[in-house]
C-alpha cells in the first residue's frame, strides 16, 4: 500500500521525465530513476512508524496557535459592551464575542445561545442561534470567506468558523428547540429539517443522513403541531438512521432531552497537524434512566430513555472527515508537492552529476528539467498552508437521552434519575415548552457556562469587517 501511494504522490515528477527517459538514449536513465523513485520508501514507513507509535504513547493534545495580544482600545471597548448586558453569568462570553469579531461569531453566538437556553433567557438565545444559523448556511454561497476556505494558498485556521457537519448540525437543532419554546411547532420542524441536511453536508456520504436525533424531533415537532400522519413519517427516517428509536414513540406529549458527558475535542496530527482527528474526554458519562416530579417517587412523565445521539460517533464518522473533503485535500497536496520537490531535485542532481562524469550532453538536460521542477514543487509546497481548524464547540454533550411520555406534568422541571458507572445520582431537567399540545424538558449534566475555560485562547479579530460587525451587535443585542 505504501508503495502504491507513494507512486501517485509522486506521479509528477515521473510525468515530467517521462518523455525523455522514453527515446533509447536515456534507456541507461532508465534504472537509475527506478532506483531513485524506490529510495524514500524506507525512510517514510520509518517515520509513519515512528509517529504512530509517539501518537499512541500519549493522548493527543491541543496546540493552540500563539494569539496575538487584543489592543487596548478593543479591550477596553469589548468591557464596555459586555457591562451593558443585563446577565451578569454572560457578560464574558459577550466580551469575547465583540473581541474575536466577524471571524469566530457563529462559534461565540452558538456559546450565548447555549449559555442562555440553560438560563431559561428564550429570548436572547434566539437572538444568537439566529446570528449563528444565518453565518452557517452563508457558507454554501458566492461569497469571498467560502472561497478562502476551499483554497490551496489560505491556511484552513484563518478562516471564519462554520463548524463541522455534527456541530451545524447542532446549531440548527438548539435553534429548533427555541421554535418550540415559543409553541412555534412548525418553524421548530423546519429547522430539526435543517439539522438532519446539516449532517448530510460532507465530501463523502457513507455516514450521510444518519442523525436519527433530526428526524425524531421532526416527527415530534409535526404531532405537536396536529400532524400526526408526517411525524409517523418522521420517525421512520429516524429508525432508519438510527435503530434505537424504534422503541421510541413520537406520537406522546411529553418529551424529555438529557445531554451528558462532552463530545470529543479536534487536534491537528499527521506531520504538519493537517489532519483533523477527535479525541473523548475522560469523563464519565451518565446514563438516564427516568424522568419524575421528585427523586424517589413514583410519579413520572417518562419511565425510560433511549442514547437518541452520540456526537462521537457523529463527529468521527460522518461522511468526509478526518479528514478526506477540503482541509485533507490541501494537507495531501502539501505532501504530494514535497515529494515531488524531492524526487525532481534528485533527479536533478543525478543528471548533472551524470553529465559531469560522462560528457553527455542529454543527461545534463535532464538535470537542468529535474532541478527547475524540484524549485516549483517546493514552492508550491512552502505556499500551501494546511494546519487542520481546531476550533470547536466545547459546550456540546458527548450523548442526547430521549423519553417520551403520555401524560403531561404540572411540574415546571423534572428529576432525571441517572446511574454513571453502577452510582446513582440525580439531575434536573427544566421545562422549555409548556403549550395545550406539548411539553418539553431539558436538562444538561454539565452547565454551558462551566465550560468557559475550554474554549481556547482569545484570539483579536482582524476581519474588514469587524467595525460593522461590532456596530451591528451593539445595536441588536443591548437592551
Amino acid at each position: 500500500m505504501m508503495k502504491r501511494s507513494f507512486f501517485r504522490t509522486h506521479r509528477g515528477a515521473a510525468v515530467l521525465l517521462a518523455a525523455v527517459l522514453a527515446s533509447p538514449a536515456q534507456a541507461q536513465f532508465g534504472g537509475m530513476f527506478q532506483s531513485l523513485m524506490q529510495a524514500p520508501l524506507q525512510p517514510a514507513q520509518q517515520q509513519a512508524a515512528a509517529q504512530a507509535a509517539a501518537q499512541g504513547r500519549a493522548k493527543p493534545a491541543r496546540r493552540w496557535a500563539p494569539a496575538a495580544p487584543v489592543p487596548p482600545d478593543t479591550l477596553a471597548a469589548a468591557a464596555v459592551f459586555a457591562e451593558r448586558m443585563p446577565s451578569v453569568e454572560l457578560r464574558p462570553l459577550f466580551q469575547r464575542l465583540y473581541i474575536e469579531g466577524e471571524r469566530n461569531a457563529t462559534l461565540n453566538f452558538q456559546r450565548i445561545g447555549m449559555a442562555a437556553l440553560s438560563l431559561g433567557n428564550i429570548d436572547l438565545a434566539e437572538k444568537a442561534f439566529d446570528a449563528a444559523v444565518t453565518r452557517i448556511e452563508m457558507i454554501y454561497a458566492d461569497n469571498p470567506e467560502a472561497q478562502k476556505a476551499k483554497s490551496l494558498w489560505t491556511a484552513e485556521k484563518i478562516k471564519d468558523y462554520k463548524g463541522e457537519p455534527y456541530e451545524r448540525a447542532m446549531a440548527h437543532f438548539y435553534r429548533g428547540l427555541v421554535y418550540a419554546a415559543k409553541g412555534d411547532f412548525q418553524n421548530a420542524r423546519a429547522l430539526f429539517k435543517q439539522a438532519d441536511y446539516q449532517d448530510t453536508v460532507a465530501e463523502a456520504e457513507q455516514y450521510a443522513g444518519d442523525f436519527g436525533l433530526m428526524p425524531f424531533m421532526a416527527g415530534w415537532a409535526s404531532y405537536c403541531d396536529g400532524n400526526t400522519g408526517m411525524a409517523q413519517d418522521f420517525l421512520q427516517q429516524a429508525i432508519k438512521g438510527d435503530s434505537n428509536y424504534s422503541t421510541v414513540r413520537v406520537d406522546q406529549p411529553v418529551l424529555v432531552l438529557f445531554e451528558s458527558g462532552r463530545s470529543p475535542y479536534k487536534y491537528g496530527s499527521g506531520k504538519s497537524g493537517e489532519i483533523l482527528k477527535w479525541q473523548s474526554h475522560e469523563l464519565p458519562v451518565p446514563t438516564a434512566k427516568s424522568a419524575c416530579t421528585a427523586a424517589g417517587t413514583s410519579d413520572c412523565a417518562v419511565g425510560s430513555f433511549v442514547m437518541g445521539a452520540d456526537l462521537g460517533f457523529q463527529a468521527t464518522t460522518r461522511g468526509g472527515r478526518p479528514i478526506d473533503g477540503v482541509l485533507n485535500g490541501k494537507a495531501s497536496f502539501k505532501e504530494g508537492a514535497q515529494g515531488v520537490a524531492t524526487v525532481a531535485s534528485a533527479v536533478g542532481d543525478i543528471g548533472l552529476l551524470a553529465a559531469a562524469t560522462t560528457g553527455n550532453r542529454d543527461a545534463a538536460g535532464i538535470g537542468m528539467i529535474g532541478l527547475f521542477a524540484g524549485l516549483v514543487a517546493q514552492g508550491m509546497a512552502n505556499a500551501t498552508q494546511a494546519q487542520a481548524d481546531i476550533r470547536d464547540w466545547e459546550q456540546l454533550p458527548a450523548t442526547i437521552w430521549v423519553g417520551t411520555g403520555a401524560q403531561k406534568s404540572a411540574a415546571s422541571s423534572l428529576s432525571v434519575a441517572l446511574d454513571t458507572a453502577g452510582s446513582a445520582s440525580q439531575m434536573t431537567a427544566a421545562r422549555l415548552v409548556n403549550t395545550p399540545s406539548c411539553q418539553l424538558y431539558w436538562g444538561r449534566s454539565l452547565a454551558p457556562l462551566s465550560l468557559q475555560a475550554e474554549a481556547g485562547p482569545i484570539e483579536p479579530g482582524a476581519h474588514p469587517r469587524d467595525p460593522v460587525f461590532r456596530r451591528e451587535i451593539e445595536a441588536s443585542l443591548v437592551n
